[in-house]
């Protein structure tokens, strides 16, 4: 794990931390106050019983306070068929019969009755629930957890997203320089192309040696669009692929078939003609890859579907196992000796990014071959 993964991993686990420990702090405070309440109403129901069993000329102004102390703790006091006889601390929604029966309902729940015996063979019972401070202290911790979750969350996601622009900004200027580098010699290749034309060197040769340069011009122009913001135009997505497999079909090995497959009528998109023919090449040289040498198809189908554009690009070679199929879009991650494991990244953010589509693998598993599906919107 890298340093940046540990110090994300270590705040995160910090937060949970306090948050767990103001949860049991504030559980074992709750705890406490829970039993001095069930002393309190204790106290009171002796109150009630003194006052209820006094005889005239008691002095009840002990008993009296006791009874008016208690302003917090909600009380139902029932007959020993249930009925309501009074309450004190309930909430005024609690005011009709059919809220108290189901507010007696919850306090039978929460705590045993304490009997009082008012008369000889009377006897009444005392229920009790938690005081509203009590209930809000213990609510306290759950909200703290909530909030320290949605910091937590906050704060990853936006460090995600900074951190995944910055890699944006290097990508983007990586490729616009590496552009900018190949334009010169591209450039001094052109006139000397023109000069070796003029003093008469084959002209068959020539014609191969100006397509390669043509070729590096291309591949300028696809790192120079990399970033650009809003340069889609109109375009048929059967030109591009056309254009496309014209220039790969030719260098490919004897062993690898390319079957195309398009739709008549295809319906104009708005695109960028040479990063989506890279994205599609790419796909296909990976396909190629797979074959590892061995004779074998790839096959690229265009079809529309819906709102959407939607090419399946599909080879029968190796295939991928369901942990590679989670990783082949990742920067930088390859199953080749030699590569920078970047293409398949670049594809996926021409497409998303670039294009408003979606790129992924909708089949592959080992020795079975794989099929890359692109999907463009039409709008």
């Amino acid at each position: 794990m890298t340093g940046k993964g540990n110090v994300k991993v270590g705040l995160m686990g910090l937060a949970v931390a306090i948050g767990v420990l103001t949860w049991m702090y504030t559980e074992q405070l709750a705890s406490q106050l829970s039993k001095e309440e069930q002393r309190r109403v204790d106290l009171w129901a002796q109150a009630v019983e003194q006052v209820t069993q006094s005889d005239p000329g008691t002095d009840l102004t002990l008993a009296t306070s006791i009874l008016e102390m208690n302003q917090s703790i909600p009380l139902i006091l029932t007959d020993d068929q249930d009925r309501v006889i009074s309450t004190r601390n309930l909430a005024i929604s609690d005011s009709t019969t059919s809220r108290q029966q189901a507010r007696l309902e919850v306090m039978k729940a929460y705590a045993d009755a304490i009997p009082l015996e008012v008369l000889p063979g009377v006897n009444q019972y005392i229920y009790q629930d938690e005081s509203l401070h009590l209930k809000r202290l213990r609510l306290y911790p759950k909200l703290l957890l909530g909030i320290i979750f949605c910091y937590v969350a906050l704060a990853y996601a936006a460090f995600s997203r900074a951190r995944k622009a910055e890699q944006d900004r290097v990508w983007t200027g990586l490729a616009r320089e590496t552009a900018h580098q190949l334009g010169t010699p591209l450039s001094a290749l052109y006139g000397w192309i023109e000069l070796l034309e003029q003093k008469g060197y084959s002209a068959a040769a020539m014609s191969e040696i100006r397509k390669d340069v043509n070729r590096l011009q291309t591949v300028a122009d696809r790192f120079s669009k990399i970033g650009a913001e809003d340069a889609r135009e109109p375009g048929n997505i059967k030109d591009v692929i056309e254009g496309m497999t014209s220039y790969v079909a030719k260098r490919l090995p004897k062993s690898v078939k390319l079957d195309i497959q398009c739709e008549n009528n295809l319906p104009d998109i708005a695109m960028q003609p040479v990063l989506l023919s890279w994205v599609l090449e790419n796909i296909i040289r990976n396909g190629v890859d797979a074959l590892e040498g061995e004779s074998g198809e790839v096959k690229l189908a265009c079809v529309r579907l819906g709102n959407h554009l939607v090419i399946d690009i599909t080879d029968n070679g190796k295939g991928m196992s369901s942990s590679l199929r989670r990783r082949v879009f990742e920067p930088g991650f390859t199953t080749k000796t030699r590569g920078w494991g970047l293409g398949l990244s670049l594809a996926k953010r021409i497409v998303e990014r670039s294009h408003g589509g979606k790129l992924s693998v909708i089949v592959s598993s080992p020795s079975s071959g794989s099929t890359f599906r692109i999907e463009l919107p039409l709008t």
